[in-house]
């Protein structure tokens, strides 16, 4: 059997250091990022975390029920995130916003409606997330290390915690820096799924019950648990395909039970429930896009062709979008400018910046595949896995978002740093080189 030194080391002291000082840096600007009217959305829905302590059936939805804000808001989000709000302003002594944003209400009606949440508050809201970023550095680190080693791992590090997009998004109380965290926490879990497929379908449960875009990741869950099969030295071919089919019935054994746990609203009658969500969130994308035709037709994309351009100037191009309309701008203004003059909020974006990300992403998966066969098998199949998890989660983006909005593609922030930092590897391995080379001629002749 295969050893697994590189997983099971624990993380440089060039990991605790690198990610400290991001994680402190983050920290430090938590209260500097503009706001954004979805953080009172969310800071609203925190209050679910108290009723599913107490009493988790009443979210439960039937057919009789009336599809009220919130239960609209049940049916088409993922819950993780309003729990993980609701915790952090628990922790912190503060109730929930006790109104939500109304988008068709000017900023001081907003405000005296309740839905602009003060200073504390969004303080705790915010502070709950931007704690997940250290987990999800500890995360890119032990995968960029299986992918090519400690100099990948360290630079994906250094890629993730420095990328515009998640200084922005991440710090804000909004799903992305649970999602940041859930995606890296699924593919973790992946790189040694047919070991342990209860700890994929975990994984996977977390990633889609923060957002629900994940689900592109289910299939390589599936690939991951069933890897038996597809490895001869670990049996006959009956014997494979029995490890790999109960693989896969425990990987969605554990997905399903823990996105009903998670999730009250699906417990009174899950079918219902879940043909409301679908229609839920169809019919939001529907009025989002005909909205969108009506102020600013140039920001609905039609063709595939169209998507994957804006997926990609939004990933490594553009500056980082403070909100996806500008109705609030005269508001948000002077807090954007202050945040885009803090040294480090911008960093490789542009057409050269994000050139060189660019290069590198692309690099990086020029060189895996050049190196594929030379690897072993755990690095095999982490290569394999992330790969096909940049291809699934990349074509659900492509298919199914119409709309030039940043904060959609933060799923696959992690992907590119992985890439981009996997041409460290080769540095490393020709430092090393060099290095014994040194040795032998320093050393004296026979």
């Amino acid at each position: 059997m295969l050893k697994t030194a590189t997983k099971m080391k624990w993380p440089s002291w060039a990991f605790w250091l690198i990610a400290g000082a991001i994680s402190l840096y983050a920290i430090w600007g938590v209260s500097r990022v503009p706001f954004h009217p979805d953080e009172s959305t969310y800071l609203f829905m925190s209050a679910d975390i108290d009723l599913a302590l107490s009493n988790p059936a009443s979210l439960a939805w039937k057919p009789e029920k009336v599809l009220d804000l919130r239960e609209h808001y049940r049916a088409i989000d993922a819950p993780i995130t309003r729990y993980l709000l609701g915790l952090g302003r628990s922790v912190a002594g503060l109730p929930a916003l006790p109104a939500d944003w109304s988008w068709r209400a000017n900023w001081e009606n907003n405000q005296q409606a309740g839905a602009l949440p003060d200073v504390q508050l969004l303080w705790a809201g915010r502070l709950a997330m931007t704690l997940l970023l250290p987990v999800s550095l500890f995360f890119i680190y032990l995968i960029g290390r299986r992918m090519g080693g400690e100099a990948s791992g360290l630079l994906a590090v250094v890629l993730l915690g420095s990328n515009a997009l998640i200084l922005l998004h991440t710090r804000r109380a909004m799903t992305e820096g649970a999602l940041t965290l859930g995606v890296l926490f699924a593919l973790w879990c992946f790189l040694d799924g047919w070991k342990r497929p209860w700890l994929s379908g975990l994984g996977m449960a977390v990633a889609f019950n923060v957002k629900h875009s994940t689900l592109a990741l289910l299939p390589v869950g599936m690939l991951a648990v069933a890897w038996a099969f597809f490895t001869p030295p670990i049996g006959p071919l009956g014997a494979r395909a029995r490890k790999a089919l109960t693989n896969l019935l425990v990987y969605g054994a554990m997905f399903a039970l823990v996105t009903l746990i998670l999730n009250p609203f699906l417990w009174h009658d899950p079918l219902a429930a879940v043909q409301i969500s679908i229609k839920e969130r169809n019919d939001l994308l529907q009025r989002q896009v005909a909205d969108t035709l009506r102020l600013a037709p140039e920001k609905v994309l039609a063709t595939p062709e169209q998507r994957a351009v804006s997926l990609v100037a939004n990933l490594l191009i553009l500056p980082p979008a403070f909100a996806e309309v500008k109705q609030y701008q005269a508001y948000t203004a002077a807090a954007e400018e202050a945040y885009l003059s803090t040294p480090g909020h911008n960093l490789l974006r542009g057409m050269l910046g994000g050139g060189m990300m660019l290069a590198l992403f692309l690099l990086g998966i020029a060189l895996a595949l050049v190196d594929f066969r030379h690897k072993n098998q755990e690095q095999r199949r982490a290569l394999a896995l992330v790969g096909l998890a940049t291809i699934f989660q990349t074509s659900l983006l492509i298919w199914a978002v119409p709309l030039t909005w940043q904060r959609y593609v933060i799923p696959l922030v992690p992907m590119t740093c992985l890439w981009a930092a996997y041409p460290a590897s080769f540095v490393e391995k020709i430092l090393q080189g060099m290095g014994r080379s040194s040795l032998r001629s320093a050393s004296p002749e026979k």
